[in-house]
């Protein structure tokens, strides 16, 4: 009886475990497709969102074509604008026995490019112009400034307002420390422009001033916190406000505050260096001393792109290019682009600053001679290109002379007559040409005059030494 009881439940025990291992196979069998299908949807939906962050319009995997009710004609996607991903409007609705895409009209006002899907448009490109668009980040402008709000009700001759102090010839931001009515005057401090770093460089801690009150002027609107915030308020596009920012460093360069437009113009600057790249996007690098146009080709993460650019008629890669490495080009606004660097160039040169100021030109420069080799430029960057040239050239040839560098000051008028400038700018080239000739023979006059000078000094070093030691000099053997 006790042999036949283990052998009863050995068996049921050995067909339990049967019966299990089949229903553990037809659950396999019946589940395997739909989990590896469910794990092939999650890795399309992943790359999908990343292809549209990026701003892509396409995806290199292919996936099996489903059919769309409603197609229109792809349209052009335009490169090197900004990376605001485009958008087919709300997610419409999927009808419960076949998927069907159907486009719609984005929103108004349009903030971006509506993405049509074809009649042979691929599952994932589907998906793509299903998920919501990205949405463009506002730039908190005030934010950027760091601009302190002075209160309305305080008096412009108050101790602790900051001021802009005209002189003869610039203006410049200060803090008022002392009042003295009955002379007449008032001990300021002057200050940086701002607190970033893409400003101009902040003032000395001695560099105070006793100025009349006649001098000393209220600041413009629009440096105050809530001037900034109006501009912002009135203009919502990107670009919109970087041109009425512009206006108002223009409004700085004409009150001879150099350092305060500068930092103005520069703001501007670091948000179009900051930019978010995304595929097609174009950019110069620089590359054997010059400034190169090329394509991103793809976004390895945040700050690492894959290049493409043309060398000797082939197209030549670079991978893993930092983006501090680059500037980014905006086709589309290149005229506001330009004039952003070449304006800050000019209050740099106004401020003895050549170096930083060449490094500007050197970027304008790049730009207008990209302007052939881009698709769709801007109406009118064209006809300007030619003009630009000639006053990148002739500035970048004034600060070079400036910094003692006659042979390249040289090359930059020899590039500004080749652009064929007008007359007025033609006069200003061929003083510049004078210049640079007659600064050439200063310079080679005062280093003869140093050269002697310092031959006497070697004459009297060694009739000052005794013979020992002038034997052990004449005698020792160069290493």
């Amino acid at each position: 009886k006790f042999l036949l009881s283990w052998w009863s439940m050995a068996a049921a025990d050995a067909a339990g475990r049967a019966l299990q291992d089949l229903i553990f196979a037809a659950v396999r069998d019946a589940v395997g497709p739909l989990h590896q299908r469910l794990d092939d949807l999650a890795r399309d939906l992943e790359h999908v969102k990343r292809c549209v962050d990026g701003g892509a319009t396409s995806v290199a995997r292919p996936v099996p074509a489903v059919a769309a009710t409603s197609a229109e004609p792809p349209q052009k996607k335009l490169a090197g604008d900004h990376c605001s991903s485009e958008s087919s409007g709300p997610r419409p609705a999927e009808p419960a026995a076949k998927p069907v895409v159907q486009p719609s009209k984005p929103d108004p006002p349009p903030a971006s490019v509506s993405r049509p899907v074809s009649a042979g448009a691929s599952r994932m490109e589907q998906l793509a112009a299903r998920l919501p668009p990205k949405q463009e980040k506002n730039v908190d402008w005030v934010a950027c400034f760091g601009i302190q709000d002075q209160s309305k009700d305080t008096p412009l001759l108050s101790v602790g307002n900051t001021v802009r102090v005209l002189k003869q010839d610039i203006a410049r931001r200060a803090m008022i420390s002392f009042i003295d009515e009955d002379d007449g005057t008032a001990d300021v401090i002057f200050q940086s422009a701002g607190p970033d770093e893409g400003g101009t460089a902040p003032a000395d801690e001695e560099d105070e001033e006793t100025v009349k009150l006649q001098q000393i002027k209220a600041l413009e609107d629009f440096e105050s916190k809530a001037g900034l915030q109006k501009t912002m308020d009135e203009n919502k596009d990107f670009f919109a406000c970087c041109t009425v920012l512009k206006e108002q460093g223009n409004t700085l360069f004409k009150l001879k505050d150099y350092e305060a437009a500068s930092w103005w113009y520069g703001q501007i600057v670091n948000q179009f260096m900051g930019r978010e790249l995304c595929e097609e996007h174009w950019v110069m690098l620089m590359r054997d001393g010059a400034l190169e146009l090329a394509r991103v080709r793809s976004v390895v993460s945040d700050g690492l792109v894959n290049l493409v650019f043309d060398k000797n008629g082939k197209q030549m890669g670079l991978s893993n290019v930092s983006v501090t490495a680059l500037v980014p080009v905006f086709h589309d606004h290149l005229l506001l682009q330009t004039s952003v660097y070449m304006n800050r160039a000019r209050c740099f040169a106004n401020l003895n600053k050549n170096q930083e100021a060449a490094q500007d030109l050197t970027t304008v420069i790049g730009l207008w001679g990209c302007v052939n080799l881009l698709p769709d430029p801007e109406e009118g960057s064209k006809d300007a290109a030619s003009e630009g040239l000639c006053k990148a050239h002739y500035l970048r040839g004034k600060t070079r002379l400036g910094r003692g560098r006659h042979d390249l000051a040289a090359s930059d008028v020899k590039a500004a007559m080749a652009g064929n400038p007008a007359p007025a700018l033609l006069r200003q080239i061929r003083q510049l040409e004078r210049d640079i000739e007659i600064s050439k023979k200063d310079t080679k006059r005062s280093n003869k005059k140093l050269a002697k000078e310092v031959a006497k000094w070697a004459d009297a070093a060694m009739s000052n030494m005794d013979q020992a030691t002038r034997d052990a000099l004449e005698g020792a053997a160069p290493e």
